[in-house]
Protein backbone atom coordinates (compact mmCIF):
# COMPACT_ATOMS: atom_id res chain seq x y z
CA UNK A 1 0.00 0.00 0.00
CA UNK A 2 1.43 3.42 -0.93
CA UNK A 3 2.54 5.57 1.96
CA UNK A 4 0.63 8.79 2.31
CA UNK A 5 2.42 12.07 2.88
CA UNK A 6 2.11 14.09 6.05
CA UNK A 7 -0.82 16.53 5.96
CA UNK A 8 1.52 19.53 5.74
CA UNK A 9 2.98 18.19 2.45
CA UNK A 10 -0.23 17.12 0.68
CA UNK A 11 -0.76 20.41 -1.15
CA UNK A 12 2.59 20.25 -2.93
CA UNK A 13 3.68 17.99 -5.75
CA UNK A 14 6.14 15.31 -4.64
CA UNK A 15 9.83 15.72 -5.30
CA UNK A 16 11.25 13.38 -7.90
CA UNK A 17 13.85 10.88 -6.85
CA UNK A 18 16.58 10.53 -9.47
CA UNK A 19 15.63 7.79 -11.93
CA UNK A 20 12.27 7.01 -10.30
CA UNK A 21 8.76 8.28 -10.64
CA UNK A 22 7.12 9.79 -7.58
CA UNK A 23 4.72 7.66 -5.57
CA UNK A 24 1.22 8.25 -7.01
CA UNK A 25 -0.20 8.28 -3.48
CA UNK A 26 2.00 11.28 -2.76
CA UNK A 27 0.19 13.58 -5.19
CA UNK A 28 -2.64 15.82 -4.00
CA UNK A 29 -6.00 14.19 -4.71
CA UNK A 30 -7.11 17.00 -7.07
CA UNK A 31 -3.97 16.55 -9.14
CA UNK A 32 -4.55 12.78 -9.36
CA UNK A 33 -8.16 13.43 -10.41
CA UNK A 34 -6.98 15.78 -13.17
CA UNK A 35 -4.41 13.25 -14.38
CA UNK A 36 -6.92 10.39 -14.36
CA UNK A 37 -9.43 12.53 -16.23
CA UNK A 38 -6.77 13.37 -18.82
CA UNK A 39 -5.78 9.71 -19.12
CA UNK A 40 -9.34 8.56 -19.77
CA UNK A 41 -10.21 11.46 -22.07
CA UNK A 42 -7.02 11.12 -24.10
CA UNK A 43 -7.45 7.39 -24.57
CA UNK A 44 -11.10 7.76 -25.61
CA UNK A 45 -10.33 10.46 -28.21
CA UNK A 46 -7.40 8.49 -29.63
CA UNK A 47 -9.55 5.33 -29.61
CA UNK A 48 -12.13 7.13 -31.75
CA UNK A 49 -9.36 8.22 -34.14
CA UNK A 50 -7.97 4.67 -34.25
CA UNK A 51 -11.42 3.24 -35.00
CA UNK A 52 -11.86 5.73 -37.85
CA UNK A 53 -8.57 4.76 -39.54
CA UNK A 54 -8.92 2.59 -42.61
CA UNK A 55 -6.21 0.28 -44.02
CA UNK A 56 -5.51 2.69 -46.90
CA UNK A 57 -4.66 5.45 -44.40
CA UNK A 58 -2.25 3.08 -42.67
CA UNK A 59 -0.58 2.18 -45.98
CA UNK A 60 -0.20 5.88 -46.91
CA UNK A 61 1.09 6.90 -43.49
CA UNK A 62 -1.74 9.32 -42.79
CA UNK A 63 -2.96 7.13 -39.91
CA UNK A 64 0.22 7.92 -37.98
CA UNK A 65 -0.43 11.63 -38.31
CA UNK A 66 -4.15 11.23 -37.56
CA UNK A 67 -3.61 9.64 -34.14
CA UNK A 68 -0.69 11.94 -33.28
CA UNK A 69 -2.64 15.03 -34.32
CA UNK A 70 -5.67 13.86 -32.34
CA UNK A 71 -3.55 13.39 -29.21
CA UNK A 72 -1.56 16.61 -29.54
CA UNK A 73 -4.47 18.85 -30.51
CA UNK A 74 -6.68 17.40 -27.77
CA UNK A 75 -3.83 18.03 -25.32
CA UNK A 76 -3.48 21.66 -26.46
CA UNK A 77 -7.24 22.26 -26.29
CA UNK A 78 -7.37 20.73 -22.81
CA UNK A 79 -4.47 22.84 -21.53
CA UNK A 80 -5.93 26.01 -23.07
CA UNK A 81 -9.36 25.38 -21.57
CA UNK A 82 -7.88 24.76 -18.11
CA UNK A 83 -5.68 27.85 -18.30
CA UNK A 84 -8.69 29.98 -19.21
CA UNK A 85 -10.84 28.37 -16.50
CA UNK A 86 -8.16 28.98 -13.87
CA UNK A 87 -8.37 32.69 -14.70
CA UNK A 88 -11.87 32.89 -13.20
CA UNK A 89 -12.04 34.84 -9.99
CA UNK A 90 -9.72 37.29 -8.34
CA UNK A 91 -7.56 35.01 -6.24
CA UNK A 92 -4.67 37.49 -5.86
CA UNK A 93 -2.14 34.75 -6.56
CA UNK A 94 1.49 35.81 -6.83
CA UNK A 95 3.49 35.17 -10.01
CA UNK A 96 5.32 32.14 -8.58
CA UNK A 97 2.07 30.44 -7.60
CA UNK A 98 0.55 31.25 -11.00
CA UNK A 99 3.59 29.71 -12.76
CA UNK A 100 3.29 26.64 -10.53
CA UNK A 101 -0.38 26.37 -11.49
CA UNK A 102 0.45 26.56 -15.20
CA UNK A 103 3.15 23.89 -14.84
CA UNK A 104 0.72 21.65 -12.94
CA UNK A 105 -1.99 22.09 -15.60
CA UNK A 106 0.45 21.25 -18.39
CA UNK A 107 1.86 18.25 -16.51
CA UNK A 108 -1.58 16.89 -15.56
CA UNK A 109 -2.61 16.92 -19.23
CA UNK A 110 0.39 14.82 -20.33
CA UNK A 111 -1.62 11.55 -20.39
CA UNK A 112 -3.67 13.03 -23.24
CA UNK A 113 -0.58 13.65 -25.37
CA UNK A 114 0.96 10.26 -24.64
CA UNK A 115 -2.20 8.30 -25.44
CA UNK A 116 -1.44 8.47 -29.17
CA UNK A 117 2.14 7.18 -28.99
CA UNK A 118 1.55 3.42 -29.09
CA UNK A 119 -1.05 3.54 -31.90
CA UNK A 120 1.23 5.88 -33.88
CA UNK A 121 4.17 3.48 -33.51
CA UNK A 122 2.00 0.53 -34.57
CA UNK A 123 0.67 2.43 -37.60
CA UNK A 124 4.21 3.52 -38.50
CA UNK A 125 5.38 -0.11 -38.33
CA UNK A 126 2.57 -1.09 -40.71
CA UNK A 127 3.33 1.90 -42.96
CA UNK A 128 6.94 0.74 -43.48
CA UNK A 129 5.74 -2.83 -44.01
CA UNK A 130 6.95 -4.52 -40.81
CA UNK A 131 3.46 -5.71 -39.86
CA UNK A 132 0.17 -5.99 -41.77
CA UNK A 133 -2.14 -2.97 -41.50
CA UNK A 134 -5.08 -4.94 -40.03
CA UNK A 135 -2.80 -6.27 -37.29
CA UNK A 136 -1.60 -2.79 -36.46
CA UNK A 137 -5.12 -1.45 -36.23
CA UNK A 138 -6.34 -4.37 -34.14
CA UNK A 139 -3.36 -4.08 -31.81
CA UNK A 140 -3.86 -0.31 -31.46
CA UNK A 141 -7.54 -0.76 -30.59
CA UNK A 142 -6.85 -3.58 -28.13
CA UNK A 143 -4.08 -1.63 -26.39
CA UNK A 144 -6.24 1.48 -26.04
CA UNK A 145 -9.18 -0.55 -24.70
CA UNK A 146 -6.90 -2.37 -22.24
CA UNK A 147 -5.42 0.95 -21.08
CA UNK A 148 -8.92 2.22 -20.37
CA UNK A 149 -9.89 -1.12 -18.83
CA UNK A 150 -7.12 -0.83 -16.24
CA UNK A 151 -8.52 2.45 -14.89
CA UNK A 152 -10.46 0.74 -12.10
CA UNK A 153 -7.29 -0.93 -10.82
CA UNK A 154 -5.31 2.33 -11.15
CA UNK A 155 -7.96 4.23 -9.22
CA UNK A 156 -7.84 1.76 -6.36
CA UNK A 157 -4.04 1.81 -6.31
CA UNK A 158 -3.88 5.62 -6.39
CA UNK A 159 -6.45 5.75 -3.59
CA UNK A 160 -4.13 3.66 -1.43
CA UNK A 161 -6.30 0.56 -1.69
CA UNK A 162 -5.35 -2.90 -2.78
CA UNK A 163 -6.61 -3.60 -6.34
CA UNK A 164 -9.61 -5.93 -6.40
CA UNK A 165 -11.61 -7.86 -8.95
CA UNK A 166 -14.38 -5.29 -8.55
CA UNK A 167 -11.95 -2.53 -9.60
CA UNK A 168 -10.93 -4.57 -12.63
CA UNK A 169 -14.58 -5.24 -13.48
CA UNK A 170 -15.37 -1.51 -13.22
CA UNK A 171 -12.50 -0.80 -15.62
CA UNK A 172 -13.81 -3.40 -18.08
CA UNK A 173 -17.24 -1.76 -18.02
CA UNK A 174 -15.58 1.64 -18.52
CA UNK A 175 -13.61 0.25 -21.47
CA UNK A 176 -16.80 -1.08 -23.07
CA UNK A 177 -18.53 2.28 -22.61
CA UNK A 178 -15.48 4.09 -24.01
CA UNK A 179 -15.42 1.81 -27.05
CA UNK A 180 -19.11 2.52 -27.70
CA UNK A 181 -18.47 6.27 -27.34
CA UNK A 182 -15.60 6.03 -29.84
CA UNK A 183 -17.64 3.96 -32.26
CA UNK A 184 -20.68 6.27 -32.08
CA UNK A 185 -18.41 9.29 -32.59
CA UNK A 186 -16.96 7.73 -35.73
CA UNK A 187 -20.38 6.70 -37.08
CA UNK A 188 -21.88 10.15 -36.49
CA UNK A 189 -18.92 12.24 -37.66
CA UNK A 190 -17.44 10.32 -40.60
Amino acid sequence: MPRSRPARDRGRAPDRVRGRRPDPGAFPVEQMRDRMSSYIYGNITVLAAAIAVDPAAIHHGSAVWAVLATAVLTYLAHVLSHLVAHGIGDDETDDDARRESVVTIVRNANPIATSGLIPAVLYAAAWVGWIPAPWAQTAALVILVVRIGMVGVFMQRFSGKRPTFLGLWGGIVLAAVAFVIGLVKVVLTH
